[in-house]
């Protein structure tokens, strides 16, 4: 249930409704850009910063546990992982590959991000290259290549979408012929099982429970696929076709609908998979994420209409059960979005931190403020009451949201 919101001199009421939890995948605990804390109280000038570091350009958000955070860069032709104290933004430890930076219309460097599992760290380069490494001091545990050793097809933008830990195995979006998807043996890289024929797209693997079975559900360059988690056997398929296969944003899971949105004058659509055979219960054109992807709380949407760049793009709540639009906020050009509580926290395009309430009754901004220069397409990450946000050059600030 929503609660009241309520704005006390310009400042937002962020209090922590659960024990603080790690974030430990792209897009949260539960793959979703969700967490089960809530924002905390922000005054005018800001909130309080707690750290600023550079980490080299690129893509790659960020993941967070046992006080120490991860993400990866591009520096010196390399892509480089590396892992700060989440209290100081120390480093303390870096992993690298040789690596091209990959600038074609945007910064480039890695874009997908380091996901995390028991003792080990898991990152996917931009030109296919996986590792495997010790989250004690980075040492490599093994590595291989997409295209190299599974046949994969590296996108035009290079791969993005992070590893999926899902029981013994690692899930990655291959791309290959034979191998679009592959899970590999999380300790050892062996290949488990690989499936289909389908380009890669830029999302990346979520893991559902639909009916009783596991399944992995992957946005790829062309449809919807949801595979058994356990032998990569096709179990449902949607078509998806956009403008030069720029499927970027992850699905996004609610109980057992799944909501996908593109940009190029494409839209979004919602796909039931709660029982018999899965169909698609709406499509959209009210919302075209290009590549932050949306989330969801009290039966709503929310999410980005419009390109990366374009100056008509708006913040967009959609109603869950039937796609409607309930309300579309210009004050938000663009940027990307995760839900705490009941609350939206969304950095903008151009560095913004807004903080607004998670409502289909209408946006209502409770504070804002400047915290990031230069392009923003990096989506945030939110742990212990501490707010990581990054921009696509690498610079990488820790906020203090209050939260416990």
């Amino acid at each position: 249930m929503n609660m009241p919101a309520r704005l006390l001199a310009l400042a937002v009421l962020v209090s922590s409704r659960a024990a603080a939890g790690d974030w430990p995948h792209y897009r949260g605990p539960a793959l979703n850009g969700s967490t089960q804390e809530s924002a905390g109280i922000f005054p005018v000038g800001g909130p309080r910063e707690l750290w600023r570091v550079q980490l080299g350009t690129g893509l790659s958000s960020v993941t967070v546990a046992d006080g120490r955070v991860f993400s990866a860069g591009y520096q010196g032709g390399k892509e480089v992982l590396q892992c700060l104290s989440a209290t100081n933004g120390r480093v303390l430890w870096t992993h690298s590959w040789t690596a091209k930076l990959g600038n074609y219309l945007f910064e480039g460097g890695p874009r997908a991000t380091p996901t995390l599992d028991g003792n080990r760290v898991y990152m996917l380069g931009a030109d296919g290259h996986v590792a495997c490494v010790s989250s004690a001091n980075g040492k490599p545990i093994w590595e291989k290549n997409l295209v190299s050793d599974f046949g994969g097809r590296r996108p035009e933008w290079g791969f993005s979408g992070s590893p999926t830990i899902e029981g013994k195995n690692v899930i990655l979006d291959c791309g290959g012929k034979g191998s679009s998807t592959v899970a590999l043996n999380k300790l050892t890289g062996d290949i488990a099982w690989k499936s289909g024929d389908d380009e890669a797209g830029y999302g990346s693997p979520v893991i559902a429970t639909l009916g009783g079975v596991r399944r992995v559900l992957i946005l790829k360059a062309d449809a919807l696929v949801s595979l058994d988690t356990t032998t990569g056997t096709e179990a449902a398929r949607f078509d998806w076709k956009t403008s030069w296969k720029v499927n970027a944003a992850t699905p996004l899971l609610v109980g057992t609908r799944v909501v996908v949105s593109s940009a190029y004058n494409h839209g979004a659509g919602a796909f039931d998979f709660g029982g018999g055979k899965p169909t698609q219960a709406w499509f959209t054109k009210a919302m075209h994420a290009h590549f932050n992807s949306p989330v969801a709380y009290g039966g709503f949407v929310f999410g980005m209409d419009g390109e990366a760049g374009k100056r008509r793009a708006a913040l967009v709540c959609l109603d869950l059960a039937n796609g409607d639009e309930k309300w579309r906020a210009k004050e938000v050009n663009n940027g990307s979005l995760i839900v705490a509580g009941d609350k939206l926290i969304i950095v903008t395009e151009g560095g913004e931190l807004v903080i607004a309430a998670a409502s289909g009754t209408g946006y209502k901004e409770f504070a804002r403020k400047k915290i990031l220069s230069g392009r923003c397409w990096v989506q945030p990450a939110l742990s212990g009451g501490k707010l990581f946000c990054k921009n696509n050059a690498g610079e990488l600030v820790a906020l203090d949201l209050g939260g416990k």
